[in-house]
């Protein structure tokens, strides 16, 4: 990023220079519930389970390779804790959406940002939270944030975008998933086509569907999971 930043400032004009008020609260605001909000987030509250599911899968694969590469013979149960995370999740969404804020959860560019520094300690994590609201209060650091040049975060996305579709790949490798299943390669194709067919074929990432607009990624994890239980009818697994 640095680089990039520093290769770019010959080429681009930064706006985002106004040292006007130093210190800077960010606004708070109540909830205003209504069916219509409710009805657009409930697709998006199902994507992020298995989006949640995936990520601690995530974890566990790559803490584990980590440990044993440095000869440590501790095994860390991290895939056990699902449960934990999805109720911490769902507490963090009260507690944001309460204040005004965005929904969180796990989020993939920060899962790929610790396998690619190989830093996974919990305080670094929350100091990380800590140093990001202290910056979110100070006009300063945030026009400085956002001065950083939209085509070196782009390749900062493609970065981060590309190692979440490794992680995904190393997943099934690890739990030996049959790639010659046709089955698996359905399901597979599906999630793909919809998720990111939908999130580039529209410009809103919103998919016109039975006179409705449904979100891209919500409407392919929901597609995965339906087409997953279909395709497992009458499908005997094998005993480990």
């Amino acid at each position: 990023m640095i680089i990039g930043y520093i290769t770019d400032i010959p080429f681009v004009s930064f706006h985002n220079t106004d040292l006007t008020g130093i210190f800077n609260l960010p606004k708070f605001t109540l909830p205003k519930p209504s069916m219509a909000a409710v009805v657009a987030i409930m697709p998006i509250a199902i994507a992020t389970i298995p989006e949640s599911t995936a990520h601690i899968y995530q974890l566990d694969i790559y803490v584990n390779d980590l440990a044993k590469k440095m000869n440590s013979s501790k095994k860390y149960n991290i895939a056990d804790k699902l449960g934990l995370n999805l109720i911490g999740d769902g507490l963090g969404d009260i507690i944001s959406g309460f204040i005004g804020g965005p929904a969180g959860t796990n989020y993939g560019e920060n899962i790929s940002t610790m396998a690619i520094t190989k830093v996974f300690s919990v305080p670094v994590l929350i100091a990380a939270s800590i140093i990001t609201m202290i910056i979110a209060c100070f006009t300063p650091l945030v026009n400085a944030v956002y001065s950083i040049p939209t085509c070196v975060i782009g390749g900062l996305s493609v970065y981060l975008f590309g190692v979440i579709a490794a992680q995904g790949i190393t997943i099934m490798m690890d739990r030996k998933v049959d790639m010659f299943s046709s089955r698996n390669l359905a399901v597979i194709a599906i999630i793909l086509i919809i998720g990111l067919g939908g999130s580039f074929g529209y410009s809103d990432g919103m998919i016109p569907m039975f006179g409705m607009k449904l979100p891209a990624l919500a409407t392919a994890a929901v597609a995965g999971i339906l087409f997953n239980l279909i395709l497992s009818i009458g499908k005997k697994e094998k005993a480990e």
